[in-house]
């Protein structure tokens, strides 16, 4: 009896709390890292045929897509309102174009594409929302004042022949 007491005055019942708090705070963190992975963090697709497939569904998915003026990452997020999905884009690289067009990397769009489509959502900004889709339209309009001013000659010549 003794010694029982002794070691309850040294505090070895709030160090098994304390120890069972960790462990239950230790198992909650667990089983939400785990879920995060399963449920929300998406499967990487390696080709255009996974990532159409993966639209079909909506599956959350990521793609990085590769071309020669740019490469494209696509994340599916998941159902929108009717047949359609949401699919961030994010515009990771720019390899051709001007300077000006450095400022687009890593800006990001929601799109809302439909699901038997099999065009990628940068083709139709217009279905998107989000800085780059501002960027990408404010860039189209530069680019068309600049032409309008470099041929504001032979556009009046076309017009008068009207």
């Amino acid at each position: 009896m003794v010694k029982r007491g002794l070691f309850k005055n040294q505090g070895t019942d709030k160090l098994k709390k304390r120890v069972g708090i960790a462990l239950v705070i230790l198992i909650f963190a667990l089983i939400i890292f785990t879920g995060y992975f399963l449920f929300f963090y998406p499967k990487v697709c390696s080709d255009s045929a996974c990532f159409s497939d993966a639209m079909r569904s909506c599956k959350h998915v990521s793609w990085i897509k590769k071309d020669a003026q740019a490469d494209w990452i696509y994340i599916i997020k998941g159902n929108a309102k009717g047949d359609t999905c949401k699919v961030e884009v994010t515009l990771k690289n720019m390899k051709a174009g001007t300077i000006d067009s450095e400022a687009l990397q890593g800006k990001k769009m929601l799109c809302t594409v439909l699901k038997s489509e099999t065009n990628f959502p940068e083709k139709d900004i217009s279905r998107c929302s989000g800085e780059l889709k501002e960027e990408l339209q404010d860039r189209i309009i530069q680019r068309m004042h600049s032409y309008l001013l470099e041929n504001v000659g032979e556009i009046q010549e076309e017009f008068a022949g009207i």
